[in-house]
C-alpha cells in the first residue's frame, strides 16, 4: 500500500444557529481562542456550497499553537435535524486530548453527555466519551495512551490536540472506502465492531457490532467509516446546524468530489502550513503558503 496524499485533517466547518453563546462554550471546552468575527467571504461560502450564506458572522476557534480547529458559520435557518447517528454524512469528530476523564468533569453548559469515557473494543489503549455540542455535532472525546499498531494514530501528551479522525455513517462501507482510498488514502483495514453510541441511538442491543473501515491519512488523521442501515432517511435534504465539512489537506488532485458517496463534504486544501490556511482566502491563494514543517 502507498503511502497517502491525503490529510492531515485541518478543520471541521459547522453551521451555529447563533454565535453568541456557541463560541463561549467551545473555548471553554477546548482551550482554544478565538478569532474576532469576520464576515465569510463570497467566493468561500460559494466554494463551501453555502451561497446564501455569504456575509454571514463567521469565527475561527484556533489551538494555542495557532493551528485553526474550528470555522463556526452562523446559519440562523440551519434546522436542528437531531443527533448525527440518524443520518448519513459526518457523524462525529474525534478530537485528541489529554486525560478524558478530566476534560469530561469539567465540560461547560452547553455539551451534553451520552456514554462516559470507557476503553474502546478495537484497543484497551484507547479511552474515549461520546458528548453532543452546542450545535447539536457527535464528539468522540479521546485519549490515545500509545502506540496502537496497525494505525498511525497521535498520542495523548505527545502531540497537539485536535481533531484527528472523521467519522462517516453510511450506507455502503465499500463503496464510501473505495472513494477514501481512489483520494488517496493509505492503508485500509475492514471489520466489525461495537459502536454504543449508534445502539443506544437506535435502541439497539448495546453489544451489537457494525461494519467498519478505516483509511488511513499522512499525518496521523484517519477516517473512519461506518456502515448503518436502518428505517432513516438516507440524505437529510435540509440544512442542518453542525457539521459542514472537513477540512483535509490533499497532495494531489485525485478527485474534484466534494460530497463523498455517503454524503460527507470535503473541503479540499493545499497541503500547506495549517495555521495559515484557516482564512477566507481562495484555494489559489491558499495554495501559495509553503510546504508542511
Amino acid at each position: 500500500m502507498s503511502a497517502p496524499t491525503l490529510g492531515p485533517i485541518r478543520w471541521a466547518t459547522l453551521l451555529a444557529p447563533t454565535l453568541d453563546t456557541s463560541v463561549d462554550a467551545y473555548r471553554a471546552a477546548f482551550d482554544v481562542v478565538a478569532d474576532p468575527a469576520i464576515p465569510l467571504d463570497r467566493a468561500e461560502s460559494i466554494r463551501l456550497g453555502l451561497d446564501d450564506l455569504a456575509a454571514a458572522p463567521t469565527v475561527w476557534l484556533r489551538r494555542p499553537d495557532g493551528a485553526p480547529f474550528l470555522r463556526l458559520i452562523e446559519d440562523s435557518k440551519a434546522i436542528d435535524a437531531g443527533p448525527p447517528m440518524h443520518r448519513d454524512g459526518w457523524m462525529a469528530l474525534e478530537c485528541l486530548v489529554g486525560d478524558v476523564d478530566t476534560r469530561v468533569a469539567r465540560l461547560p453548559s452547553g455539551f451534553t453527555m451520552l456514554g462516559p469515557p470507557a476503553d474502546l473494543d478495537v484497543s484497551p489503549l484507547i479511552r474515549a466519551a461520546q458528548v453532543l455540542g452546542p450545535c447539536g455535532e457527535l464528539w468522540y472525546l479521546t485519549q490515545v495512551r500509545a502506540e496502537v499498531p496497525p494505525f498511525d494514530l497521535p498520542i495523548s501528551g505527545r502531540d497537539p490536540p485536535g481533531i484527528f479522525i472523521g467519522v462517516i455513517r453510511c450506507r455502503d462501507r465499500d463503496a464510501e472506502r473505495a472513494f477514501w482510498l481512489e483520494a488517496g488514502g493509505g492503508a485500509s483495514w475492514a471489520f466489525d465492531t461495537r459502536i454504543t453510541v449508534i445502539n443506544r441511538a437506535l435502541r439497539r442491543a448495546l453489544d451489537g457490532r457494525y461494519p467498519v473501515a478505516v483509511v488511513q491519512l499522512a499525518g496521523r488523521s484517519l477516517v473512519e467509516i461506518d456502515e448503518v442501515i436502518d428505517d432513516a432517511p438516507a440524505v437529510i435534504h435540509a440544512r442542518a446546524s453542525g457539521v459542514w465539512s472537513l477540512a483535509i489537506a490533499r497532495s494531489s488532485d485525485a478527485t474534484s468530489d466534494r460530497v463523498s458517496p455517503g454524503s460527507a463534504r470535503i473541503e479540499w486544501l493545499p497541503t500547506g502550513d495549517s495555521a495559515e490556511c484557516g482564512s477566507n482566502r481562495s484555494w489559489t491563494e491558499a495554495a501559495t503558503v509553503g510546504p508542511d514543517a
